[in-house]
This record gives C-alpha cells, sequence and structure tokens, in this order.
C-alpha cells in the first residue's frame, strides 16, 4: 500500500512513506500497531497519518479482533 503525499507542511522537505509502530491509548488502555504506512519528512522529521490510514486504525480499536501477539509493558512511577 504506497500513498502520495504532498510536500511537508512545516519545512517544506519531500515526504516519504514509511511502515511504523504507533502507539495509542483508546478508552484508557494501550494498544500498539505495526506496520502503520505513515509519511515522513526526510528534512525535518515531522509525521503525517492520512485518512484513510487514521480510519483503519479506528475501525481496528473499536472492534479490535483478535490480537497478532501480547507484549508485557514495565510500568514506573516519578512519584
Amino acid at each position: 500500500m504506497t500513498h502520495s503525499y504532498s510536500d511537508c507542511f512545516f519545512c517544506g522537505g519531500c515526504v516519504e512513506e514509511r511502515l511504523v509502530q504507533r502507539e495509542i491509548w483508546w478508552e484508557n488502555r494501550l494498544f500498539i500497531v505495526e506496520k502503520v504506512p505513515v509519511g515522513v519528512c526526510k528534512q525535518c522529521g515531522e509525521k503525517v497519518v492520512l485518512p484513510d490510514v487514521a480510519k483503519k486504525i479506528d475501525g481496528l480499536l473499536k472492534s479490535p479482533g483478535s490480537p497478532d501477539k501480547f507484549i508485557t509493558v514495565p510500568v514506573y512511577s516519578l512519584a
């Protein structure tokens, strides 16, 4: 799935698509979504998620089904 991106809104640099991992808090729970196509500016690093990708993520979170895997996450407090 390759999307087309315009130049970076912030610096005007070239934006290329990369598959990244996104950590998302949804209804007080942490979800990790892998292989998310995101536009990344080669100059400043600004990231862009296109609306159709965001809608797919929303749909996945609203009715997640069975996850590909589970991980354990350590939690620390500075207080």
